[in-house]
């Protein structure tokens, strides 16, 4: 059993990171995690825009995105924490809303600075917390040590973005709240549904006025962004699953293999079997 499966959380470091984060592939991680940045940096496409996380910045990743890390620097170190929903839940912290407007603010494209200080904090946090995953000693109250010290690096993380945001946190404005309940539908329903008709109904609002809004928020229109997510996961589920072409098409939703192909080779400009080849060994 992982660490992941047996306490419900998890730090990598930079020398370990890869083995849950994919490096020149699109990959959708199995749990949401934060990852850190103290030096160097790490540019990644996510879903439909490039982010770069540099010196003293974080960002928090979600099982409902797709990612791919295009480089990273010699000089990069990092901390990730991957954890379990249910167990972040368990714990009854009192900051989810803080938490989804920080994942509104990261489908935006924007990275969150730190204070070098406060990423030092956290960052120490973060390494006792490993300190404690990683003993062999026998912890008779491990699981409880490790479920209040997480508790504190969650309170750490709420109260530092809390002070950055400040009054923004409550004051999403109406745009921003239509993109980002869309996006959350894509995320959701995209499998099944590709119609910008069918994203406004679910708001109430007219395809236009949500075209609009998507493309003045994001600056891509909302046909283009659920083509994207589509396009996404066909490339996780072609690159790390042994599913056929046409099994792929079905999970996705198209009505066949052709218009599948047909799909993909419009966007990539290679069949689903030449983009799948290139990553076998």
């Amino acid at each position: 059993m992982s660490v992941l499966e047996k306490f419900g959380v998890e730090i990598f470091t930079q020398f370990n990171v890869f083995e849950r984060v994919a490096l020149a592939k699109p990959f959708r991680p199995d749990n949401p995690s934060f990852m850190f940045v103290k030096s160097g940096k790490m540019k990644l496409r996510q879903h439909f825009n490039d982010l770069e996380l540099s010196e003293n910045m974080f960002m928090v990743t979600d099982p409902q995105t797709v990612y791919e890390v295009i480089s990273v620097s010699d000089d990069f170190q990092s901390r990730m924490v991957a954890y379990k929903r249910e167990f972040i839940s368990a714990l009854s912290l009192k900051f989810n809303r803080l938490i989804t407007y920080r994942y509104f603010r990261q489908q935006m494209n924007i990275g969150v600075p730190f204070h070098p200080d406060e990423l030092e904090v956290v960052w120490k946090s973060l390494d006792f917390i490993k300190y404690i995953l990683d003993s062999q000693t026998d912890m008779i109250y491990k699981k409880d040590i490790v479920r209040h010290l997480f508790s504190v690096f969650c309170y750490q993380m709420a109260g530092i973005i809390s002070k950055e945001d400040n009054n923004s946190m409550t004051q999403m404005s109406r745009q921003e709240e239509i993109v980002f309940k869309f996006l959350n539908d894509v995320a959701l329903h995209h499998h099944t549904e590709r119609t910008v008709e069918f994203y406004a109904e679910r708001q109430s609002i007219t395809t236009r006025h949500l075209s609009s809004v998507v493309k003045e928020i994001t600056g891509k229109s909302a046909s283009q962004i659920i083509a994207l997510v589509v396009l996404n996961e066909a490339k996780v589920l072609l690159n790390s699953s042994n599913k056929t072409i046409s099994e792929i098409s079905s999970t996705l939703g198209f009505s066949d293999q052709y218009s599948f192909s047909h799909f993909f080779k419009k966007h990539v400009d290679e069949s689903p079997s030449q983009y799948r080849n290139q990553f076998k060994s």
